[in-house]
C-alpha cells in the first residue's frame, strides 16, 4: 500500500510530478521494498520450535536472536488473538502463551493458530501421562522397597527373638546344678 498509492497518485497527477521529482518516488519506493523484505524475513523468521518437552520461541531482528524455552509444565493457558479484520479472512493470528507471574510470549501472525493450540495441549497432556507412569513406576518401587525391608525386619527380629530366648533357656539350666537325663 506504501508502494502503489503514492505510485499511483504520481503518475496521474500531473501537479505531484511537478512538484516532486522522480527520483523522491525511487526512493521512497527502494526504501519500502527494503522495508518489506526486513518485515517478511523478521515474520519468517520468528518461529516456534514444538519438541517434545519443550516450546521454544525464536525471534530475529537485525543484529540480535532471541531465544525462550518454555517448559509444558510451566504453561499457564493459551489464547489466540486477532488484530484486524483481514486476518480472520487469511486465517492468520496472534498466538499467545501466557506462563506463570504474567509473562507471556507472542508468536505474531501464525497461520491456523488453533491448529497449533491443539497441538501443544496434546503434547502436554502425553507429558503429563508420561509424569504419571512415572509417579506410578515410583510408587511400585516404594511398595516393593517397603515389603522388602519390612520382611527384612520380620526375619531380623524373629532371629534375635528366638536368640534371646535359646540364652534365657541357657542360663536357666545352667543356673541350675542338676542336669536331666533323657536315657
Amino acid at each position: 500500500m506504501w508502494a502503489i498509492i503514492p505510485s499511483f497518485l504520481y503518475f496521474y497527477s500531473e501537479l505531484l510530478q511537478e512538484l516532486i521529482p522522480f527520483y523522491f518516488l525511487e526512493w521512497l519506493l527502494i526504501i519500502v521494498y527494503i522495508k518489506t523484505i526486513y518485515e517478511i524475513f523478521n515474520w519468517y523468521n520468528d518461529v516456534w520450535i514444538i519438541t517434545d518437552w519443550w516450546v521454544i520461541a525464536l525471534e530475529w531482528a537485525l543484529f540480535k536472536t532471541d531465544s525462550l524455552s518454555i517448559e509444558y509444565d510451566k504453561i499457564e493457558w493459551m489464547e489466540v488473538e486477532q488484530d484486524w479484520f483481514l486476518d480472520k479472512i487469511l486465517n492468520k493470528w496472534n498466538l499467545v502463551i501466557h506462563k506463570f507471574w504474567d509473562d507471556s510470549i507472542t508468536l505474531e501472525n501464525a497461520l491456523n493458530p488453533y491448529d497449533w493450540v491443539n497441538l501443544i495441549e496434546e503434547i502436554d497432556e502425553e507429558i503429563n501421562h508420561i509424569k504419571e507412569l512415572e509417579d506410578d513406576k515410583y510408587d511400585i518401587i516404594m511398595e516393593a522397597l517397603w515389603w522388602v525391608v519390612e520382611n527384612y525386619l520380620e526375619k531380623k527380629i524373629s532371629k534375635s527373638e528366638k536368640e534371646r530366648i535359646n540364652e534365657k533357656v541357657i542360663s536357666k539350666i545352667e543356673k541350675q546344678e542338676w542336669t536331666i537325663d533323657l536315657r
